[in-house]
C-alpha cells in the first residue's frame, strides 16, 4: 500500500483489496461503529431550505453563553442577504437531477472522515478507474495526452489498479487534467479530490460531475486530526512537537482548525465566518452532495453504490469479500494501540474545540438530517444492487457487461 493524500494509505496496489495499511492515529477508524459508536438518529423532510439563522442553541450545551448581542460565542450575524445560486459550482449536478451513466463521480476527500475506506471500497474492491494522485507516479505526470495507467509495481501475477494519468488532488494538477480533456475523455469511474471550487472547473456543461463524500462529526474529527499531525512524518503538516502538547494547548492555538467544513464549503479559507457562510454551506450540501456518515458507514457505501449504479465486474465474490473486509475494519485504522480517550463533553478540552467549530457542530446537524432524508434517492434501486448483473471478467469463461469493461492487468516483471 501507498500514502495517498493527506498520507492515508490506500492500499490499491492490492489484488481485491487484499492489503490495507494502518497509518492512522488516533485508533478511530473501525468504520463500521464510527466515532465512538455513536449512531445518530435523525428526521426531516427532504429539500427544505436550511435556514439561515444558524445560532439557534440547539448545538451549544444547556446554559451556554451568549454575547451581548445575543449571539453564541464563535458566531456573527449576517446581512440575511446571501447569494444561493451556486454559480461557482455549476459544472456540479444538483443531487436531484436524474442519473446519467456520463455522470463524473467525484468524491470530496475530507481528512480524518473515513474516506480511505471508501476509496479503497471504489478502487481496490470494485477495481474502477481512479483519478487520484497515483496518476502521475512512474513518470506518467509528463504524459502528452490523457489515458488509463497502470502505475507502481508488486508481486509478479498480481493484478494492478487502473488510474488516470491526472493529479486532481492538487490545483496544479486539476488544471493539467482540464488543459488535457479530461471531462470530455470519459476515462475516470470515480474522481477524488479535498477541492471543491477548483475541480469546478474540470467539467463542462457536457460532462458535469456529481459530488459525494462522508462527514464526521467535526470534534471526532479535530481529535482525531490533533494526535494524527504528531505522527505522520510523510506529511506536509506533521508536528512532533505537538507530542507535548495537551488538546487544550491545541483548541487555543492557531494549529487547530476553525470551523473547516464551513470554510471549504463556502470558499472562504481566511478571515472571519459569520452565519451567512453557514446559510451558503447548507445549500451547497443540500443541492450538490449525496452525504454519507462516517457513523453509517455500511448504509453510506452501500447508497454510493446505488445512486452511481455501482456493480462489480472482475470477481464478484473476491470484490465482496474486499468490500466487507474493508467496511469491517476501515483502510486506516491504528494497530498500534494508541487509542485515545475522548474527552467529555462539557470538559475544558471538548468546550475549547467546540467553540472553534461551532458553524461545523450546526451543518453537521443538518448533514445527519439530510442523510435519512436523501434515502429517497435510491428508494427504487435494490440494496444488493452491486450484485445485479455482475459479470466476471476474471472467471473461464470471462463474461463482460455490455458497455464493456477492461480487465485489470496483472504484473507480467
Amino acid at each position: 500500500a501507498t500514502d495517498g493524500a493527506y498520507g492515508e494509505a490506500t492500499a490499491t496496489d492490492g489484488a481485491y483489496g487484499e492489503a490495507t495499511a494502518t497509518d492512522g492515529a488516533y485508533g478511530e477508524a473501525t468504520a463500521t461503529e464510527g466515532a465512538y459508536g455513536e449512531t445518530p438518529e435523525t428526521e426531516g423532510a427532504y429539500g427544505e431550505t436550511p435556514s439561515d439563522e444558524g445560532t439557534n442553541g440547539e448545538i451549544p450545551a444547556e446554559g451556554a453563553e451568549m454575547t451581548p448581542e445575543g449571539y453564541l460565542p464563535g458566531t456573527a450575524p449576517g446581512t440575511g442577504n446571501v447569494d444561493l445560486s451556486l454559480a461557482e459550482l455549476d459544472n456540479f449536478k444538483d443531487t436531484w437531477d436524474p442519473y446519467e451513466p456520463s455522470d463524473n463521480a467525484v468524491f470530496w476527500h475530507i481528512p480524518k472522515a473515513g474516506g480511505s475506506t471508501v476509496k479503497d471500497v471504489i478502487g481496490t474492491c470494485h477495481r474502477f478507474v481512479m483519478a487520484t494522485e497515483f496518476g502521475i507516479t512512474d513518470g506518467h505526470e509528463n504524459d502528452p495526452e490523457i489515458a488509463v495507467v497502470y502505475p507502481g509495481g508488486g508481486p509478479v501475477g498480481q493484478d494492478r489498479s487502473p488510474f488516470v494519468n491526472v493529479d486532481t488532488t492538487t490545483i496544479e494538477g486539476i488544471e493539467r487534467a482540464k488543459q488535457m480533456g479530461f471531462a470530455d475523455s470519459g476515462l475516470a469511474d470515480a474522481v477524488v479530490t479535498p477541492f471543491i471550487y477548483e475541480a469546478n472547473e474540470l467539467f463542462t456543461p457536457t460532462a458535469k460531475g456529481r459530488l459525494f463524500t462522508v462527514f464526521r462529526h467535526p470534534i471526532d474529527r479535530a481529535i482525531s486530526l490533533f494526535y494524527y499531525i504528531q505522527v505522520a512524518d510523510w506529511e506536509p503538516s506533521y508536528r512532533p512537537d505537538l507530542q507535548e502538547w495537551t488538546l487544550e494547548q491545541y483548541a487555543t492555538s492557531d494549529v487547530a482548525e476553525n470551523n473547516w467544513m464551513t470554510r471549504q464549503l463556502t470558499n472562504q479559507l481566511e478571515g472571519d465566518l459569520n452565519d451567512d457562510h453557514l446559510a451558503l454551506a447548507m445549500e451547497v450540501i443540500r443541492r450538490k452532495f449525496l452525504v454519507g456518515l462516517m457513523t453509517q458507514i455500511g448504509r453510506t457505501m452501500e447508497r454510493f453504490e446505488r445512486y452511481f449504479r455501482w456493480t462489480y465486474h472482475v470477481n464478484p465474490p473476491n470484490q465482496e469479500a474486499c468490500r466487507v473486509r474493508l467496511l469491517q475494519g476501515g483502510s486506516n485504522t491504528n494497530a498500534s494501540g494508541n487509542k485515545k480517550d475522548k474527552p467529555q463533553e462539557g470538559s475544558e478540552a471538548y468546550e475549547l474545540l467546540r467553540l472553534q467549530n461551532m458553524y461545523d457542530l450546526q451543518l453537521y446537524e443538518y448533514i445527519e438530517s439530510l442523510f435519512e432524508e436523501q434515502d429517497e434517492f435510491v428508494q427504487d434501486i435494490p440494496a444488493d444492487f452491486r450484485n445485479i448483473d455482475a459479470t466476471c471478467c476474471k472467471c473461464f469463461p470471462p463474461t463482460f457487461p455490455p458497455e464493456g469493461f477492461t480487465c485489470p492487468l496483472a504484473i507480467l516483471n
